[in-house]
């Protein structure tokens, strides 16, 4: 039995509302400036080892997440291998595109650290997703 709120998630209108407004919010707490964000996730200020493995997890997280979320929208009008490809590349593009943006922003900077943690997030979703629709 499916409760209402999952029928209504597995509607393709419902994945491309949720993919589009995951990746909305996801480029403004990437282009959002620090020491004034418009929205406040509470992480640690200043340079320390702990806040930067903490910020390249979250960065490996919300591109994971994102790329997901784009195969899941497109796996409703595309096959599998081309939904994997397309969300991969969109997930890559706004990892590129978010950090290199970042240097034209006041206080933040593009990071090499966070570009890696953005691609690997992409590459670690795409193959599990990849493992799992080949199994």
């Amino acid at each position: 039995m499916t409760t209402p709120i999952l029928g209504i998630l597995q509607s393709a209108p419902a994945r491309w509302a949720v993919a589009i407004i995951w990746t909305l919010l996801l480029m403004l707490l990437l282009l959002q400036p620090e020491a004034d964000p418009l929205i406040d996730l509470g992480l640690p200020g200043g340079q320390s080892l702990w806040r930067e493995i903490l910020f390249s997890a979250l960065h490996l997280l919300a591109f994971a997440l994102t790329c997901a979320l784009w195969f899941w929208t497109l796996r409703s009008v595309l096959p599998s291998r081309k939904s994997l490809l397309v969300a991969a590349l969109i997930a890559l593009a706004l990892g590129i595109s978010t950090e290199a943006l970042q240097s034209l922003t006041l206080d933040r900077h593009a990071s090499l650290i966070d570009f890696l943690a953005n691609i690997g997030g992409v590459l670690i979703a795409a193959r599990m997703i990849r493992l799992r629709c080949n199994s």
